[in-house]
């Protein structure tokens, strides 16, 4: 059922079932009720019918929906006052012209009590119509959000995998120049990689397991090209592989980590991956052999604007990135990640 048909089905329900109830309270209630006094209560639901869908296109074309709550309450609360009032006597009169008329029902007492009722009918009514307009626009709202994060998403891995591969595919030549047998291993690894790469642009996260044999094909492709001077050293938890991270985050914060900091080095250097699960969040702690040089080293240099932006929009802050001096010659990189997310 589309939304049109939706609210003319509500409405006819809703305000049949209005008088149904008003008629058997009067069945109840008064000994002397008569068939003929239904007339007056079915007229009254239907001008209800009626001044609903008014005040309902009125609102469109006046844009209400668009006015902050303390702007609107009062002209909602005057419109419901101004329905409920001719209502009442369009009740009465209907009961005149049906010879059914009571003088009691011009009474002070008679008329303030149903105005008070008309005006609760329809407060009730437009409570739930601005409740669920105000719902469906924040429901599309979000909606739009969610779109709008999947393509700046897949932006930034548009901007990551050229990247990567870029990197990857010199470090595969160097080697060729260097020792052709050794390259053929690497190449091996960067068949593995790139696998991993297709597979990371279809999905927004993947297991960190998944994550970690990546990091390794790529640790071991850069210890066939720096041999002796890259060491590396991975500890990982049980309880961390199974948990959900961005793809080739992990990746690029390692490769980083070599590029600014172990290869500027003649001796090279140490990397180490440790992960870990406390307190119901994923912690990685990458570290590398160097020296972090806020003002001469930029932050996309070391991955860090991508990173934060695909962290901040896939957990919406829950997440933590810190990159800082450990030590005189140690860096320090840390990532923690909600498990629940």
């Amino acid at each position: 059922m589309n939304k049109k048909r939706a609210y003319w089905a509500i409405q006819s329900i809703g305000w049949s079932l209005y008088a149904i109830i008003l008629l058997f309270g009067g069945y109840v209630v008064s000994s002397k009720f008569q068939l003929l006094m239904a007339v007056p209560i079915m007229v009254e639901a239907a001008f209800f019918f009626i001044f609903t869908h008014f005040f309902r296109l009125l609102n469109k074309k006046w844009n209400w929906f668009q006015l902050p709550v303390l702007k609107l309450l009062p002209k909602m609360l005057a419109s419901i006052f101004i329905m409920a009032v001719p209502i009442y006597f369009i009740r009465v009169f209907v009961s005149f012209l049906l010879d059914i008329y009571s003088p009691t029902l011009l009474s002070t007492t008679n008329i303030v009590g149903n105005v008070i009722g008309n005006f609760f009918a329809l407060f009730l009514w437009t409570s739930l119509y601005y409740a669920f307009h105000y719902f469906e626009r924040y429901n599309l709202s979000l909606k739009y959000e969610v779109a709008l994060n999947k393509m700046e998403l897949d932006r930034l891995k548009s901007q990551l995998n050229p990247h990567f591969i870029f990197n990857a595919l010199n470090s595969v030549r160097a080697l060729i120049d260097e020792d052709p047998e050794r390259s053929k291993k690497a190449i091996n690894h960067l068949s593995n990689i790139l696998r991993s790469s297709l597979s990371a642009d279809r999905t927004v996260l993947i297991p960190f397991k998944d994550e970690m044999q990546t990091v390794q094909d790529y640790l071991a492709m850069e210890t066939i090209r720096f041999e002796e001077r890259l060491k590396t050293k991975i500890n990982v938890s049980s309880g961390a592989n199974a948990v959900l991270v961005p793809p080739l985050m992990f990746q690029t914060l390692v490769e980083n980590g070599i590029k600014h900091g172990i290869s500027k080095l003649k001796e090279g250097g140490l990397l180490t991956v440790d992960a870990f699960v406390h307190k119901k969040c994923l912690v990685v702690e990458i570290r590398n052999t160097g020296i972090l040089h806020k003002n001469s080293v930029s932050e996309s240099g070391y991955g860090l604007k991508n990173t934060k932006q695909r962290l901040k929009i896939i957990f919406k802050g829950k997440s933590q990135f810190k990159i800082r001096n450990e030590s005189k010659n140690m860096v320090l990189t840390l990532v923690q990640i909600p498990i629940e997310s």
